[in-house]
């Protein structure tokens, strides 16, 4: 199996299985292991929405919710308010570590 990293515009890496955890950069000889990348069992994500008033941090926190309930129907979303519900910190537990990480990447393009 073979991986190709750019490291750079001009600089890259081809990282070839070695064993059953490890891959090795033909390239530099760097090392990583995968389970450090991806843990089987991360499927939290934790965070907070700040903003200037309490119906806009509801609205995007709503946001959140929806898109998490569109990777998956089971997640299970908390939150508590701080600050008259301007600033709310969330934990939004999925059911594998994929979902988190999907929901990860799609949440950037929410503003």
């Amino acid at each position: 199996m073979s991986f190709d990293a750019n490291k750079g515009q001009n600089n890259s890496c081809t990282l070839n299985s070695k064993g059953d955890q490890y891959v090795e950069c033909t390239e530099c000889g760097a090392t990583a292991e995968i389970g450090t990348v991806i843990h089987a069992d991360d499927n939290v994500t934790q965070g907070e929405i700040v903003s200037d008033n309490a119906e806009k941090t509801s609205s995007l926190y709503d946001r959140y919710v929806q898109l998490a309930e569109s990777i998956t129907d089971e997640v299970n979303c908390e939150f508590t308010d701080e600050n008259a519900g301007k600033n709310r910190k969330y934990c939004f537990t999925f059911t594998c570590t994929a979902e988190k990480m999907i929901f990860e990447m799609r949440v950037r393009s929410i503003k």
